[in-house]
């Protein structure tokens, strides 16, 4: 009886190594670290001539041109699209609307700038990294020639506001990225959440 239960033992004890070796057999496991850094994009809103002559104008006359050429600067680490919003052109009232200009144009925008159905502005071209600049949106403001004496109130203000996405993940290659049009631009600045 002893036998058989050392026998039934050994049996038992040679099943389990058996078993324990064919489940090394068949699991494995591996590691891999993928170390990455997120990104940025950041921009910088300038107006060179208007904080050249100061950043204020005191007692502008009629059709007096200002200095004004929004410029927006890529200071982030990815590419981007960039859009820029114009608010104030009416604060002298809707029939003396502030003009904009380029190269003494009315209503001409700086080279790679269209307005979107939106009501922004946007840069046609990517912005690149290593401190990119658009070129100016418009280089003047005009007052209108109907103002006249009758606008006395403190300071009239006309706010730019721009805005950056990032430019990869637009499309799915960076060649169709870099052709997108103003409305693709729009769609994607959506898209971003903006």
């Amino acid at each position: 009886m002893k036998k058989k239960i050392i026998s039934i033992a050994l049996v038992v004890a040679m099943i389990a190594i058996i078993a324990a070796g064919s489940f090394a057999y068949f699991t494995d496991t591996k590691q891999a670290d993928n170390t990455f850094t997120v990104g940025n994009v950041k921009i910088e809103l300038t107006e060179p001539s208007w904080n050249t002559n100061g950043n204020e104008s005191d007692d502008v006359y009629p059709g007096e041109a200002l200095p004004k050429d929004p410029t927006v600067k890529n200071v982030g680490d990815n590419p981007c699209f960039v859009r820029v919003k114009v608010a104030g052109l009416d604060c002298l009232g809707e029939e003396n609307m502030i003009t904009y200009e380029t190269n003494y144009v009315k209503g001409a925008l700086g080279e790679g700038w269209e307005l979107g159905a939106d009501g922004y502005f946007y840069y046609t071209k990517v912005l690149g990294t290593d401190e990119t600049t658009t070129t100016a949106l418009f280089d003047q403001i005009r007052i209108p020639k109907t103002v006249t004496n009758g606008f006395d109130a403190d300071a009239y203000d006309v706010v730019v506001t721009a805005q950056a996405v990032q430019a990869q993940g637009a499309k799915s290659s960076w060649a169709a990225v870099q052709s997108m049009t103003v409305a693709e631009i729009a769609a994607w600045f959506t898209t971003c959440g903006m």
